[in-house]
């Protein structure tokens, strides 16, 4: 069972080449993350990182503080709140805010979010999962 409330933090420089081999990955091939001359000319004036890359992230925060139980029955709910260019770094954290015992076991609510080197919140929501 969790015993503290905050869950220990994420913290890494998205890169290009971390953005290049996602695109290649996912299939995600939209300019907007991976052509630089295209990208400048949008509305965001540079590349930007793929929104499914950031839940990754709080998957990857959440499985590091959890572990197989986030993965075996984790569910998300997520809002874009702003884009990420590419070379910036982020904070994922989440917060347990939940906890309901029942006959079935333990299910476990957490709000998560991850954040720019600024402190602009890029995406947050809430996670449950099953013990």
């Amino acid at each position: 069972m969790i015993e503290e409330t905050k869950l220990k933090s994420v913290e890494k420089v998205i890169t290009k080449e971390m953005v290049i081999n996602y695109a290649n990955t996912s299939g995600d091939q939209n300019p907007i993350h991976i052509d630089e001359e295209y990208a400048k000319n949008t509305d965001f004036k540079g590349t930007i990182v793929h929104g499914m890359f950031l839940i990754s992230s709080i998957s990857e925060m959440l499985i590091k503080n959890i572990g197989l139980n986030w993965a075996k029955s984790g569910k998300l709910k997520i809002k874009f709140k702003n884009p990420l260019r590419v070379g910036e770094s982020i904070s994922t954290k989440g917060k347990i805010s939940k906890i309901v015992k029942d006959n079935n076991g333990t299910l476990i609510t957490c709000e998560v979010m991850c954040s720019d080197n600024d402190g602009n919140v890029l995406i947050s929501g809430t996670a449950h999962w099953s013990e």
